[in-house]
């Protein structure tokens, strides 16, 4: 590689375009552009520091909620909420934030007495089908398919009503 000074005279690199041997000459990133760079970069770090603490409450809560509803450790809350999330392919957030509004929607004596009841398994095995029949129908959009995975989405649809409505 060639450098060669510009505007100095004397061959310091200060200043200094570099020939990248393809006959094509730079020059280094100036001050501001490196503090453009750096500003942007720290944006993009606090954007996902913000991202993160959003998610991070709402996993909390769903934490909270199964270890009071299950009567475990929050720890145990917490790896119920990782093994559904991969069992179902849902990000963590997304089912931490429908468990909390399952919850609100319920009522917290309701869902603590159906999973109580033995019921929390059938409850998210009734749920998980629903989520799978939603995402065929997505799939089958514009197809002649469409048709049969709208049924399938009704039928998963009343199951799962049908599992909130039993009593325990």
């Amino acid at each position: 590689m060639q450098t060669t000074a510009r505007g100095t005279g004397h061959g310091d690199s200060f200043g200094a375009e570099t020939d990248s041997g393809a006959g094509v000459t730079f020059a280094p990133p100036s001050d501001s552009d490196r503090l453009r760079a750096r500003i942007a970069e720290l944006e993009s770090e606090l954007d996902g520091l913000r991202r993160a603490l959003r998610t991070r409450t709402v996993i909390a809560q769903a934490t909270g909620l199964l270890a009071a509803v299950g009567e475990h450790a929050p720890q145990r809350g917490f790896r119920l909420l990782v093994e559904l999330s991969q069992q179902y392919n849902v990000k963590l957030h997304t089912l931490a934030q429908q468990v909390v509004d399952l919850a609100a929607d319920l009522g917290p004596r309701r869902a603590a007495a159906l999973v109580g009841a033995g019921q929390g398994q059938q409850l998210l095995d009734a749920t998980g089908a629903l989520v799978e029949a939603h995402k065929a129908l997505l799939a089958a959009e514009g197809t002649p398919e469409w048709e049969r995975r709208r049924d399938d989405v009704v039928t998963a649809s009343r199951q799962l009503c049908e599992r909130l409505l039993t009593e325990p």
